[in-house]
């Protein structure tokens, strides 16, 4: 297990703000995983960080980062194990040369297993993450091991899959240590070329070369994307401290040059939803998740 003290946060999240922890914690086994949440206070549980924003300053709670449950298996009857610290990118890469069909939809979306089935990632709102998950081995809040659920018995949402409404990779939160897939085969050129196709379209359409946490704002039920509210609202280059909404693409904020601040993207969002509110009466809802630091709550 590797430990960490006071690690900077713009170093672990994919935007780049925020302040320190005083310990990280990275276990290397499910048996270690149990150990540290049987110990360790309130601790916050942080995948690949492409979707997570913490405060400035010292935070209070111990970090768990999932980045060293790294065990993949692809099998040639297309079933899939991965735990929670594998890539996207990895295993969609892995599936697509082994000839499995399905994840190469998912192509170019950042981040790990574990984050990516929690906040049930995907490109667009129906080719999602958890389309593609048959089990899951989980650890439910308070409890000291891992079991295996099916994926039926999962709530899976937008963006969500419905297992911690609230203080999400808190305490109390149900955390994904790995999955199961089932893959059915397909042609190995072909999907390369989806996979390609979908990495193009991201590379010609998202600031990719920026420091971001990727989408902020979940696509609405009906109507307009986020990323088209936003642009048709003129808030294009809005800026707050160091951090601006994206001239490319208006559903992703960017820390261009690296000084923003987690104060700053906050401020940003709050008044990007208030103008949108105001222009067009559609409430944006955040995708990305603020950790909350509990001493301060």
């Amino acid at each position: 297990m590797a430990i960490t003290r006071k690690p900077d946060f713009s170093n672990l999240t994919s935007m780049g703000v925020g302040g320190r922890p005083q310990e990280l914690y990275e276990p290397e086994s499910f048996g270690e995983f149990c150990e540290l949440l049987a110990v360790l206070d309130d601790p916050f549980i942080l995948g690949g960080g492409c979707n997570t924003i913490f405060p400035d300053g010292n935070f209070s709670r111990p970090v768990i980062r999932t980045k060293k449950l790294g065990k993949l298996h692809v099998e040639e009857d297309g079933r899939v194990y991965a735990e929670a610290g594998v890539g996207i990118n990895r295993i969609i890469r892995q599936t697509v040369t082994a000839g499995l069909r399905g994840l190469e939809q998912l192509a170019g979306i950042p981040g790990t297993v574990g984050g990516g089935t929690a906040m049930n990632a995907g490109n667009g709102p129906d080719a999602c993450f958890g389309n593609y998950i048959k089990k899951l081995h989980v650890i439910a809040p308070g409890a000291g091991s891992v079991e295996t659920i099916d994926s039926a018995e999962v709530p899976w949402r937008y963006r969500n899959w419905g297992m911690n409404d609230a203080d999400a990779g808190g305490a109390g939160s149900w955390i994904v240590v790995a999955v199961e897939m089932e893959l059915e085969p397909g042609n190995v050129s072909e999907l390369r070329a989806e996979m390609e196709r979908c990495e193009r379209r991201k590379a010609d359409n998202q600031p990719l070369n920026e420091a971001s946490s990727g989408c902020m704002f979940k696509n609405p039920g009906a109507g307009p994307s986020a990323g088209k509210l936003v642009e048709s609202c003129g808030l294009k280059g809005l800026r707050e401290g160091g951090a601006s909404v994206s001239g490319m693409h208006a559903n992703f904020i960017v820390n261009s040059e690296r000084h923003a601040s987690s104060e700053d993207v906050k401020r940003l969002m709050e008044r990007v939803i208030g103008q949108v509110y105001e222009q067009t009466g559609c409430q944006l809802e955040p995708e990305v998740v603020f950790a909350r630091d509990l001493a301060f709550v």
